[in-house]
């Protein structure tokens, strides 16, 4: 009888053994999977009479190795329990106080690093509603329901007279707090009440959030013309860089030059530690972790953006420094402001006659133009250039999702062929040099 061949292990996997329980790295997700296998019921049997197995995968949602060894040693302990006694019960939940563990979960995000403005507001969204909670004799995580978050929104939106967008940050804050209480501290199971759709929630509420209105093309040909009247090139160049990349207006601010590779035709946006001393200390509170880290907006805003035709142009026309450089500067040589370079881009939206409204309170004019509006704007672009969703998905960071795990794996060349079909449909003779 041959001699069996050993079977070689997938390099490209990573895996480690806790128990039953084997902990997996792929590379098609951050995260460390758990695999295991479990007999089927005694009645489901195969074809020769023997029991079926069942195999089964599941996320830790977790990238970092110690914390994966932990989840996956709950899982080994609850197989051994499942598998040995049977009949033994599963504790039920015990309530747990809803101030101590925002307390706890705010600890957390210190020892990840989140900035303090970060923590603070989360603290005091999480905090109103645990006083609102409070008010109506409610104390515990495992009182928060969806239909006490829908009833939390009104109390939000009728007595705080807060907007839909705060209304939706609120609760923003609570999936993420949820998702401690379950994943983390495992004080509630079953599925998390924010995660049922934000925005389905919002869309029940008396006064329904409006939508970003749609931008034409002409429309941003006049706001780039008038930037251009008043010599402002730099909001010329920025408006470009939104429409043409996608770009959120905070990955321009930290946007260096050694992030641009133009033989590659690519911007590469991921983790970076600047100098403390060029960033702005408002950014420095708001956007650094403890270390100095700017981190992007999530693990998917760590993407390559297509370089365009367009694009090509006015970098070459800007005269980049070093590696080290700041993309766009002020005046004094320093990180541009999010709100100086907006009443700029009103004034001219205003002047182009670009969705002209009253400002709140007053019976004054301006434009409901705002920077993230053109990345709206760029979205748009990519649907009308016959860009498929998921390729446009990525290129803007939005956050994963099944398919766009699939997609983070595909092959480079492929994403800027396809994104070559790319037109944002600015007028190519306004970025002339003069």
């Amino acid at each position: 009888m041959a001699r069996k061949e050993k079977r070689r292990l997938n390099k490209r996997l990573n895996s480690e053994r806790v128990g039953s329980v084997t902990l997996m790295l792929t590379t098609r997700s951050p995260f460390w999977w758990m695999y295991w296998v479990e007999p089927t019921e005694s009645d489901d049997l195969g074809v020769n009479g023997e029991r079926r197995r069942n195999e089964r995968w599941v996320s830790t949602r977790e990238t970092d190795l110690q914390h994966a060894r932990v989840i996956a040693a709950k899982k080994n302990e609850e197989l051994f329990t499942r598998r040995r006694f049977p009949g033994l019960q599963e504790k039920p939940e015990v309530p747990f106080p809803v101030q101590s563990l925002i307390e706890d979960f705010v600890a957390y995000l210190a020892d990840l690093g989140r900035s303090h403005d970060h923590r603070k507001n989360l603290k005091g969204r999480l905090g109103i509603l645990a006083s609102w909670m409070a008010q109506q004799s409610l104390v515990s995580v495992q009182d928060i329901t969806p239909n006490l978050l829908k009833q939390c929104q009104r109390y939000l939106r009728d007595e705080r007279k807060t907007s839909p967008t705060t209304a939706n940050h609120y609760i923003t804050a609570v999936h993420n707090f949820f998702g401690f209480a379950a994943f983390k501290r495992g004080v509630v199971s079953g599925q998390n009440p924010a995660a049922t759709g934000r925005q389905a929630v919002l869309d029940k509420m008396p006064s329904r959030p409006v939508p970003p209105p749609t931008i034409y093309p002409d429309q941003v040909n006049a706001i780039v013309e008038a930037a251009l009247r008043h010599g402002d090139r730099q909001t010329a160049n920025l408006i470009v860089f939104v429409c043409e990349g996608g770009f959120r207006f905070q990955e321009l601010q930290f946007l260096q030059v050694g992030d641009i590779h133009l033989e590659q035709r690519e911007i590469l946006l991921d983790i970076k530690k600047p100098d403390l001393k060029r960033v702005r200390l408002e950014l420095r509170r708001r956007c650094l972790t403890a270390e100095g880290y700017w981190v992007p907006k999530t693990r998917a805003s760590r993407r390559p953006v297509h370089i365009t035709e367009r694009l090509v142009r006015v970098m070459r026309s800007m005269g980049l420094g070093d590696a080290s450089d700041w993309v766009f500067l002020n005046s004094a040589g320093k990180q541009i402001a999010e709100n100086k370079t907006l009443d700029r881009l009103k004034q001219y939206a205003f002047e182009a006659g670009v969705l002209v409204t009253a400002k709140r309170n007053s019976e004054a004019k301006t434009s409901a133009v705002r920077w993230h509006w053109l990345r709206h704007y760029h979205r748009t672009r990519a649907h009308v250039s016959k860009i498929r969703r998921e390729v446009s998905k990525l290129a803007m960071g939005h956050a994963a999702d099944g398919i766009h795990d699939h997609y983070r794996g595909q092959d480079l060349a492929a994403f800027h062929e396809e994104y070559a079909k790319f037109d944002s449909g600015i007028d190519d003779r306004l970025l002339d040099s003069k």
